[in-house]
């Protein structure tokens, strides 16, 4: 029997947690998707589910305890917190951080989008940041925060030297892989920003970085269009007898046979949420 493992983001569609099979043994969340961003996490029916598995949380970044909050972690019995980091090494960190460039050409792979000014990706990211990514980390709590492990490096590496856009979902994906021997994974609550809507206009006249709401859509859009990328042409590449299987919003058609997807035919309204919360 495969192990299936479920990983929930802070999209619309993690309402559709209770439609997935109950035959998986890890309920990984990404970024804490509860209170006001997603499930009251002490909903009785939501606690009964998430008590019967193995809880992991996982985020961004070790400075953002609110995803690690103590209340959450003590009713869910959380067992493992973990950042999308590897363990420090500030040196190589530092020397690919200095030849990141701007006027990213990834763009270039997503015709159907107008052309974005970002930050280009860059290797070894997931070694630093120098002095916030450290050898040990702790929540407010005094829980131990786990890193990534070094058996993700060659898949990042291959996911950055092509200048994809990577957000946590891959990186939680990479861990469940890895360090779960996850065989069958199911998400919910990973919704591509599909339906945000870039102005036609852009095409013409593309945003400055970092100039307003514009920009802002476009960029998380582009994050989006290569999430949906990466899960149907990268990650079954990597690992071809891994099941990913996706129960979203978004009108998501992978044409992988190892990627599934169940769309809820629901349309998605983003708004421009902000950095923090409009986080999938």
């Amino acid at each position: 029997m495969s192990k299936k493992i479920c990983i929930v983001g802070r999209g619309p569609s993690k309402t559709r947690l209770k439609e997935i099979p109950n035959d998986y043994d890890v309920l990984l969340f990404i970024n804490n998707p509860f209170s006001k961003n997603g499930f009251e996490y002490n909903d009785p029916e939501f606690l009964d589910l998430a008590k019967s598995k193995e809880v992991i949380i996982f985020s961004n970044m070790p400075e953002r305890f609110g995803a690690f909050a103590e209340e959450v972690l003590d009713a869910l019995n959380v067992k493992t917190c973990v950042i999308s980091r590897l363990k420090p090494n500030w040196d190589l960190w530092r020397e690919h951080k200095s030849k990141q460039g701007r006027s990213c050409p990834s763009w270039k792979q997503l015709p159907h989008l107008p052309p974005l000014e970002e930050d280009e990706p860059y290797l070894y990211i997931w070694r630093g940041p120098e002095g916030t990514n450290l050898e040990q980390m702790y929540t407010i709590g005094g829980r131990l925060i786990e890193h990534m492990p070094d058996e993700t490096e060659e898949y990042l590496c291959s996911i950055y030297g092509d200048k994809m856009m990577c957000n946590c979902t891959i990186y939680a994906s990479l861990y469940a892989i890895t360090k779960l021997k996850a065989e069958h994974i199911y998400y919910c609550g990973i919704d591509f920003y599909h339906n945000l809507k870039v102005s036609k206009h852009l095409f013409m006249n593309s945003p400055a970085y970092g100039s307003g709401n514009d920009w802002w859509d476009l960029r998380v859009k582009t994050e989006g269009e290569h999430l949906k990328i990466l899960y149907d042409k990268y990650m079954p590449r990597f690992f071809k007898n891994v099941v990913f299987e996706f129960y979203t919003d978004a009108d998501y058609k992978p044409t992988s046979k190892t990627v599934i997807s169940h769309p809820s035919g629901k349309e998605v309204v983003y708004k421009h949420w902000g950095w923090d919360v409009y986080s999938e």
